[in-house]
C-alpha cells in the first residue's frame, strides 16, 4: 500500500482549497475527515451515536448526580436537554484540549460537579472527539499507519492538545502557505497587513487604483450577485471565497451560464427534513391547523397524493376533522383508491385521527416512539429509489428519524415517560444538527476552487474574489471564569482563551488576501449591514479606500452594459378587441357572480369565464370575516333546517345553540380553537348568538311558519339558465314568501345597495322564486355582524330596518333595468368588445349605460385577480 501524504488543517473539512493534481494518495483533510482515516488505518472505527443520543445519555448523568447543590439544578428543571446539550459541549471541549476527567481538589464548584458527572458519563456516554484521539494516540505508540507526511496548514498552537498528541507520533512539518508577494497596490496592501496582524505601527498608505485590487458594493445582495457572475472569467486561476448567501451568488452564476459551485451548503430546511417536525407538531392540543395545512401540502407526506389534496382543500375552507363534511371527503378518498382504500384511511387515521395531548402534561414517549417508527416505515422503501435525488432525500430523512428514535429509546430506558413540546423540540433539533446538502445543488465540472471558510485558504492563486464580505461569527465566550480557566491549565487542560481565539480568527480572515498572486476583489455585504472586521483593517492601514457602486458600473459602457432597444408594457386601455374568428365559451348557467363581473367589468369575466384563467390553487386557511360568516351561515343553516325551529322557547334555543355552535366550530372552524384565539372564538360566540336571538324575533314578530335554508333556485333571464342560492327562504301564514341573504359585513354597503335600488343578488334570487311560485317575495340582508334586519320595505317585516329607495324605485324595476344592461353588454360582445372597467382609466361614451340600464359600478379591486393583467398605467 501506498504511504499517504496529509495536508491537515482544523478548517479544511468539506472545503475545495486546492487544485486536483496527479499525485496518488495526497489528501487534504480537515479534523473530521484526518480522524476517519486515522480510526480506519488502525482498525478503531466503531457506530458513532449522533449528537442528540450523546445529550440523551448525558442527561441521564446529569440527573442522576443532581442534587439542590449542582450549579446546573435550577436550569435543568427548566430544560433537561437543552442544558445537556449545552454542558456536554463544555464537556467535549474539555477533552479535546487534554483534560482527563479529572481536577484538583481547590477547584471551582463547577468543575467538581462536572468531574462528579463524568465518572458516570464516560462508562455511558459515546466518546467524544477528544477521547477518540486519545484512543489514536495510544493505538499510534504501538503501530504507524501508512502515512508518509503530515502537512500542517495551521501553527502548531492552534491545534488543540488532542490533536498535538496525535501528530507527535506521525512524521509532521509545516505547510509553505502563501504569505503575500504580490506586485503593485495588492503587495503593498498584503506587507501592510502583515505588519499589522504583527502589531506594528503604522502610516496607512494611499489607495490606488492600478488593476489589481477591487472593492465594489451593491444596494441588494442580489445586484451584486448578478455582477460578479457575468465577472468571473472562466480561463483566470480563481479562488472564491464564499460564506453566507452563497446560493444566491450559485443561482445567478447558473444563470449566467457558468459551472455550479455548489455554495448552498447544508441546511436544516430541506423539504426531507420538514416532514418530521411537522408531523410532531401533530401530537399537540388543540391542534394546530397552519401546522396541519403544511404538513398536507408538503411534498413529503406519508399519505397518499389525492387523499392529502382532498384534505387539504377541505381543512384550508373549513378548519376541522370531524363533521358531515370531513366524512364526504373521506368517501371519496375511498371511491377514488377502490381496493387500496382501507390502506389509505389507515394512514389519515394514523396521522391526523390520533390522539391529541395537552402541552402542560406532555404526550407520552410511546406515542412519540410509535409515530417516529412510522415515519421511519414510510421513508424505508425510498431508500432505494431509481432518481438519486429521490433516494438521497430519503436517505436525510430517515437519518433524522434513526436519530431521533436512538434518542427517544435511551430516554425511555432511563424511565422518562411523557415529553413537553420543548423537550421534543431539542429531539428534533439535535437530531437535524446541521441539516444536509441538497443533492441537485453540487458543485460541476469547471468550478473554481471554492472555500467557505477563509481559514482554508492554503494555495495560491492568480486571482481571489471574496463574495459578500459581511461580518461572520465570532468566536464564542468561553463559558469559563480566569480562575477557573488557570485551575485547568494546572490539570493539563489548554483552553484558549478569547484573546487568542480572536488573534487566530483575524490570521484566518487575512489568508484569502495573501494567497493572492495578482488580482483581489472584494465584494462587500450592502451598506446597511455591519463591516467585516477585515474591512475594518484595510480601512486602518490605507488611506481613503475606493468603493466601487456597483449601480454605477453597470451603467458604464462595456460587456455588463449594452444598450438594448426599448420595449414598453402594456399599457392598460378602455376596451380590448377580440378578433373575429376568436371562439368563445359562455358558462352553461349564469350566476350574480358571474353576471355581477359581466355587467360592471366586462374583462375580467373575459379572463374568468371566457379564457378559464383561474387564480392561484395554493391554499390558505380560512379566518376572519370569511370564516365568521361561514360559521354563522352553517349554524344557521342547521337551526332552519330543524322541524321546531320556530316553535322552539328561548331556553331550549339556548340549549341547542350551547351544543351546536361549539359542535360547528370544531368541525368548520377549529383553528379558533388554537392557543391564543380564546377572545375572537368569545367575540364570534357572542355575535353569532345575538345574531340568531335577532333573526328568531323578526320572524315571530312576521308570522313565519316556515323556513327553508340555502334553498336551490333555477330559472330564465334574457341570455338563457340562471341559477342561484338562497340562504333563506321564508313564508309566512298567508302565504307571502321572502327571501334573507345573510351577510357577515357590509353595514355600510348593504343599505347604500337598497338605497339606490342596486341589491341584483337580491333582485335575481325574487326573479328566479316569482318564475318558480308565481309570485314576487320581499327581500332583505340580515347583517351577522351587528344583527340588523334591512329591507326596502316593511310588508313582511315590521320591525326591521327600512331602507327605501330613493328615489322611489322597486325590485321588479331594478330587474327590468338589468336586463336592460345585459343587453347593452352583450351586444357589445358580439361585436368582441370588453370593458376594461377600472377607475384608473378614463371613461369614454361607449362606457354609460342606456338610459333605462343600471348605471355602472365599479367593483373593488382588491377582490380582483386579474388586476395586473389589466396593463400598466402611464
Amino acid at each position: 500500500m501506498s504511504e499517504m501524504l496529509i495536508t491537515f488543517g482544523m478548517q479544511l473539512d468539506g472545503q475545495r482549497a486546492t487544485r486536483a493534481s496527479n499525485q496518488l494518495g495526497a489528501l487534504t483533510v480537515g479534523p473530521q475527515g484526518f480522524l476517519d482515516i486515522l480510526e480506519t488505518q488502525l482498525g478503531l472505527t466503531a457506530h458513532q451515536p449522533c449528537t442528540a443520543q450523546r445529550t440523551a445519555a448525558y442527561r441521564d448523568c446529569l440527573a442522576h448526580c443532581n442534587n439542590a447543590q449542582r450549579f446546573y439544578t435550577s436550569s435543568f428543571s427548566a430544560d433537561e436537554l437543552g442544558v445537556s446539550a449545552a454542558l456536554l459541549a463544555w464537556r467535549d471541549d474539555l477533552y479535546l484540549y487534554g483534560w482527563d476527567g479529572r481536577v484538583e481538589a481547590d477547584a471551582s464548584q463547577r468543575l467538581k460537579d462536572l468531574t462528579e458527572v463524568e465518572m458516570k458519563a464516560r462508562e455511558v456516554v459515546a466518546p467524544s472527539i477528544g477521547q477518540r484521539l486519545h484512543n489514536v494516540a495510544a493505538a499510534l505508540a504501538m503501530r504507524r499507519p501508512p502515512i508518509k507526511n503530515v502537512l500542517l496548514a495551521d501553527d502548531w498552537e492552534v491545534y488543540p492538545l488532542g490533536w498535538q498528541a496525535v501528530l507527535h507520533h506521525l512524521p509532521h512539518e509545516r505547510l509553505e502557505v502563501p504569505v503575500g508577494t504580490a506586485q503593485g497596490f495588492l503587495g503593498q496592501l498584503q506587507t501592510q497587513l502583515r505588519k499589522s496582524i504583527a502589531g506594528e505601527r503604522l502610516t496607512p498608505i494611499p489607495w490606488q487604483e492600478d488593476g489589481t485590487v477591487k472593492v465594489v458594493q451593491a444596494q441588494t445582495r442580489v445586484l451584486a450577485a448578478s455582477w460578479l457572475s457575468r465577472s468571473l472569467d472562466e480561463s483566470v486561476q480563481t479562488l472564491l471565497v464564499a460564506g453566507a448567501e452563497g446560493g444566491c451568488l450559485d443561482g445567478h452564476l447558473v444563470g449566467a451560464n457558468q459551472a455550479r459551485h455548489g455554495l448552498n451548503g447544508s441546511s436544516d430546511l430541506r423539504p426531507a427534513l420538514q416532514v418530521f417536525p411537522l408531523a410532531m407538531e401533530l401530537l399537540w392540543a388543540p391542534l394546530n391547523y397552519p401546522a396541519l395545512l403544511q404538513f398536507l401540502t408538503h411534498p413529503i407526506c406519508p399519505i397518499r397524493l389525492f387523499a392529502r389534496r382532498q384534505l387539504a382543500t377541505k381543512v384550508s375552507s373549513m378548519p376541522g376533522i370531524v363533521g358531515a363534511e370531513w366524512d364526504a371527503v373521506l368517501e371519496r378518498i375511498a371511491e377514488h383508491y377502490g381496493a387500496e382504500a382501507p390502506r389509505v384511511r389507515t394512514s389519515i387515521g394514523d396521522w391526523l385521527e390520533a390522539p391529541t395531548f395537552s402541552v402542560d402534561e406532555g404526550a407520552p414517549l410511546s406515542e412519540v416512539l410509535m409515530r417516529v417508527q412510522r415515519l421511519l416505515a414510510f421513508f424505508q422503501p425510498r431508500l432505494g429509489h431509481e432518481e438519486p435525488a429521490h433516494s438521497l432525500a430519503a436517505r436525510a430523512g430517515y437519518a433524522q428519524c434513526e436519530a431521533a428514535l436512538e434518542t427517544l429509546e435511551t430516554l425511555q430506558l432511563q424511565g422518562v415517560e411523557r415529553l413537553r413540546p420543548r423537550q421534543l423540540q431539542q429531539v428534533i433539533e439535535q437530531a437535524t444538527a446541521s441539516g444536509t446538502d441538497n443533492p441537485l445543488l453540487a458543485a460541476q465540472v469547471g468550478a473554481h476552487s471554492t472555500v467557505s471558510r477563509p481559514g482554508a485558504a492554503i494555495e495560491s492563486s492568480d486571482t481571489v474574489v471574496w463574495w459578500n464580505l459581511a461580518m461572520p461569527a465570532l468566536p464564542a465566550i468561553s463559558p469559563w471564569s480566569k480562575a477557573e480557566l488557570l485551575q485547568l491549565e494546572n490539570a493539563g487542560v489548554a483552553l484558549p482563551d478569547g484573546g487568542m481565539l480572536l488573534a487566530q480568527a483575524a490570521q484566518d480572515w487575512l489568508r484569502p488576501l495573501l494567497v493572492a498572486n495578482r488580482n483581489l476583489t472584494l465584494v462587500l455585504a450592502p451598506p446597511h449591514e455591519e463591516s467585516h472586521p477585515l474591512w475594518q483593517m484595510i480601512e486602518a492601514v490605507v488611506q481613503h479606500p475606493k468603493v466601487h457602486a456597483l449601480e454605477d458600473l453597470l451603467l458604464a459602457p462595456g460587456l455588463l452594459f449594452q444598450p438594448q432597444p426599448s420595449t414598453p408594457l402594456p399599457v392598460r386601455q378602455r376596451w380590448w378587441k377580440l378578433p373575429a374568428d376568436m371562439p368563445l365559451a359562455l358558462p352553461e348557467k349564469a350566476s350574480f357572480s358571474s353576471l355581477n363581473l359581466l355587467l360592471f367589468n366586462p374583462y375580467q369575466w373575459l379572463l374568468q369565464y371566457g379564457a378559464k384563467i383561474q387564480a392561484s390553487k395554493s391554499l390558505s386557511l380560512s379566518d376572519s370575516f370569511l370564516l365568521n360568516g361561514s360559521l354563522a351561515h352553517r349554524l344557521a343553516e342547521h337551526f332552519f333546517s330543524r322541524a321546531d325551529a320556530l316553535t322552539m322557547d328561548t331556553a331550549a334555543f339556548a340549549a341547542w345553540f350551547s351544543i351546536h355552535f361549539p359542535r360547528v366550530v370544531r368541525e368548520e372552524g377549529a383553528v379558533l380553537l388554537m392557543e391564543g384565539r380564546g377572545a375572537d372564538l368569545s367575540t364570534l360566540r357572542h355575535r353569532v348568538l345575538r345574531a340568531m336571538t335577532q333573526l328568531r324575533a323578526h320572524f315571530a314578530n312576521a308570522n313565519v311558519h316556515a323556513v327553508t335554508a340555502e334553498q336551490a333556485l333555477d330559472g330564465q333571464f334574457a341570455g338563457g339558465a340562471l341559477a342561484g342560492s338562497a340562504d333563506l327562504v321564508l313564508t309566512t301564514e298567508d302565504g307571502h314568501r321572502a327571501i334573507v341573504d345573510m351577510k357577515w359585513a357590509g353595514g355600510k354597503k348593504y343599505p347604500e345597495q337598497l338605497k339606490a335600488n342596486r341589491h341584483l343578488q337580491l333582485a335575481i334570487y325574487a326573479e328566479l322564486l316569482r318564475q318558480e311560485t308565481g309570485s314576487l317575495p320581499s327581500v332583505a340582508y340580515f347583517i351577522l355582524e351587528s344583527a340588523r334586519l334591512l329591507t326596502p320595505d316593511d310588508h313582511v317585516f315590521a320591525d326591521s330596518e327600512r331602507v327605501p329607495a330613493n328615489p322611489p324605485s322597486t325590485t321588479p324595476e331594478l330587474w327590468q333595468s338589468f336586463t336592460e344592461a345585459w343587453k347593452w353588454r352583450q351586444a357589445q360582445i358580439t361585436a368582441g368588445l370588453f370593458e376594461v372597467a377600472l377607475e384608473s382609466i378614463e371613461e369614454d361614451e361607449a362606457s354609460t349605460p342606456p338610459e333605462k340600464a343600471m348605471p355602472m359600478e365599479y367593483l373593488k379591486e382588491a377582490y380582483n385577480d386579474y388586476l395586473a393583467l389589466a396593463g400598466w398605467e402611464q
